[in-house]
């Protein structure tokens, strides 16, 4: 007659597969306990005391407060957080509509961007820009071109501005 019981070594190979995958699932569930991320508050730029303006030729640099206020100006109307018409926007201004490159209005699963991303690139540098479609606030920077060719202001594939 044969024995039914499980060899020793075996049995305790099998305990301590168990043991091994029930603390991996409850070291997970510590993981997920704690304290929430706090996201940051992120406070508009100052509006200047006086208008800024468009300086055809100029650099990065000295048109990043007109960039910064056409931006400001956007994010405070009414228009639709989408590329399109942010880049209308900033090319209407006076921007080189060439120069631009945006942000997909949609993630790949179909859900509208949480955000818009904008630049425009003059000479070695960018204007980048973003406006957040939840409280319509927005940033605008001054950042060094990137890429092998050092023409690339936004990195990652970017909506063609084909209109």
């Amino acid at each position: 007659m044969r024995s039914q019981i499980t060899p020793k070594p075996r049995r305790l190979a099998l305990s301590a597969l168990v043991l091994g995958l029930a603390s991996t699932t409850l070291t997970g569930c510590f993981l997920l306990e704690g304290p929430t991320p706090e996201t940051p508050t992120r406070e508009a730029p100052a509006a200047p005391e006086v208008a800024p303006e468009f300086v055809p030729g100029g650099t990065a640099e000295e048109n990043l407060p007109y960039f910064t206020e056409v931006l400001r100006d956007y994010a405070a109307g009414d228009g639709a957080v989408q590329g399109q018409p942010i880049v209308d926007a900033v090319a209407g201004a006076g921007f080189d509509r060439a120069a631009m490159q945006v942000s997909f209005d949609e993630s790949k699963t179909g859900l509208p961007a949480d955000n818009i991303f904008v630049s425009v690139r003059i000479g070695a540098d960018c204007l980048v820009g973003q406006i957040v479609a939840a409280d319509r606030s927005f940033a605008a920077e001054n950042e060094p071109a990137l890429g092998p060719n050092g023409d690339i202001c936004l990195i990652g594939s970017t909506r063609a501005i084909d209109w």
